[in-house]
């Protein structure tokens, strides 16, 4: 019974610390009075010159082309760099199908040896750039020209505010689509009307770039470069200023590319937290805002305890026996549930303007979505708290139909089917009752969630 318990009270938490910290958010900027108000901007008087960095490898090549048409057509931008890490067949391919206006602010850079990856090429591409200011952006994402005019007025660092677009229509890049929009509204948009640290963004942060040299450019041995950025900015007293103007992300269109994408973002951010939390308690932050900055970090964590719960979820379905089911056992996981939705619900309908229908199946979906991916969240999350190795993948831009089912759902049928069959065998509500929960997420998303 012992075992049994300590699984549900590990769950219970689990689903409760997802839902409170952006509930917490979202009541504080309403207590304040904050939801709808004009977004936090302190910009400089006399405008700079901009460079866009896009650090590329392995895109399709019509998506980049189409991007690069976008931005040659849009004032406030001085110069484009697009920084590729491809083979020399692929660029020359690439550069002969690019329209030559691109070319008229625009600049191809092809690295041999691709060497540091990502990180590397975003500063090659500072080092080549002859700007001030330094925008960052990826081959999906296509910034505002609002955004663009107020970047070349950044005074230090700044973000623009994520605006996810949806161009296949999958159950998952709809779901992957809303949880990005609540995200960027709760952490990028109230959060900085309240005062406290945004963290840059991969895609869509301004910073001077004396700033960045003197950070030191972007290190080669981190994988959430954006976490890494935002540490040493606090290090140095520097709070990242949220933009007005927004810039349009793309967004997962399968749950292999979701794997990918929140994997490494679990990964990523963990480590970093593990390796160089000392700059956060030693910046000059106030102490609230430094606790904030560690919670919002700590967030991939959260995978880690619902792993456990459902390992040790199996382990007491075969060794516990007799637990009966009571009512009480629902309510904690209902509330936590109900906190999430009342956030959501109000982002949705307040925000987006949907209906109370669509905002419950978006959430619905949502929360199915990240139930499967928990477990190997867990497994990533983990592995970035132990500093282990991880191989950067590239999150996949482009739809490509299943052939079979994905490594996340075989892993929670592992899980599940065993849980549920010993519990039903040893009556064991409690562990049946974790396993259902993973088990019914699991097969709508085999079903229905990629359709």
């Amino acid at each position: 019974m012992v075992l049994t318990l300590i699984a549900y009270i590990l769950f219970v938490l689990a689903t409760m610390l997802v839902s409170l910290y952006p509930t917490i958010i979202v009541a504080k900027a309403y207590l304040k009075k904050s939801l709808s108000s004009v977004a936090f901007r302190e910009l400089v008087a006399n405008s700079r010159l901009l460079t866009i960095i896009i650090p590329s490898k392995g895109e399709a090549v019509p998506l980049v082309i189409k991007n690069l048409a976008k931005l040659s057509s849009m004032q406030c931008v001085d110069e484009v760099l697009l920084v590729l890490d491809d083979p020399l067949d692929y660029v020359e391919a690439l550069v002969k199908d690019i329209d030559e206006e691109f070319f008229s602010k625009g600049v191809v850079v092809s690295r041999i040896n691709s060497f540091g990856g990502r990180n590397s090429a975003l500063t090659d591409g500072a080092r080549l750039s002859l700007s001030q200011n330094i925008l960052v952006i990826d081959v999906d994402t296509v910034p505002s020209q609002e955004l663009l005019c107020d970047a070349k007025r950044c005074r230090d660092v700044c973000v623009g505010i994520w605006r996810p677009y949806v161009e296949v229509g999958t159950r998952v890049e709809e779901a992957m689509a809303f949880s990005t929009g609540f995200g960027s509204w709760v952490y990028y948009e109230l959060k900085s009307k309240l005062n406290l640290f945004v963290y840059p963004l991969g895609a869509g942060t301004v910073i001077n770039r004396k700033l960045i040299e003197d950070v030191g450019f972007w290190r080669t041995d981190v994988i959430q470069d954006d976490i890494w950025l935002g540490y040493e900015l606090m290090f140095r007293g520097f709070k990242p200023r949220v933009l007005k103007g927004y810039i349009e992300v793309g967004v997962p269109k399968t749950l292999s590319a979701a794997k990918i994408q929140q994997c490494r973002w679990s990964y990523g951010a963990v480590n970093v937290l593990s390796r160089f939390w000392s700059r956060v308690v030693r910046s000059p932050l106030k102490f609230f805002e430094k606790l904030d900055a560690i919670i919002y970090t700590l967030q991939p964590t959260v995978s880690i305890v619902a792993l456990i719960s459902f390992i040790l979820a199996l382990i007491s379905s075969l060794v516990d026996r007799y637990v009966d089911f009571k009512f009480i056992y629902v309510i904690p996981i209902t509330l936590a549930l109900t906190f999430q939705g009342t956030a959501m619900g109000f982002y949705g309908r307040k925000i987006l303007g949907l209906n109370k229908w669509k905002v419950l199946y978006l959430s619905g979906r949502t929360g199915a979505l990240y139930t499967v991916l928990s477990p190997l969240l867990g497994f990533y999350a983990l592995k970035g708290l132990l500093r282990m190795r991880y191989r950067y993948i590239v999150t996949p831009k482009v739809f490509q139909k299943r052939r079979t089912i994905d490594l996340s759902e075989a892993l929670c049928l592992t899980l599940s089917i065993p849980t549920l069959i010993a519990s039903i065998m040893t009556k064991n509500s409690l562990s049946l009752l974790i396993a259902f929960i993973l088990f019914i997420a699991t097969i709508y998303s085999i079903v229905r969630l990629e359709k």
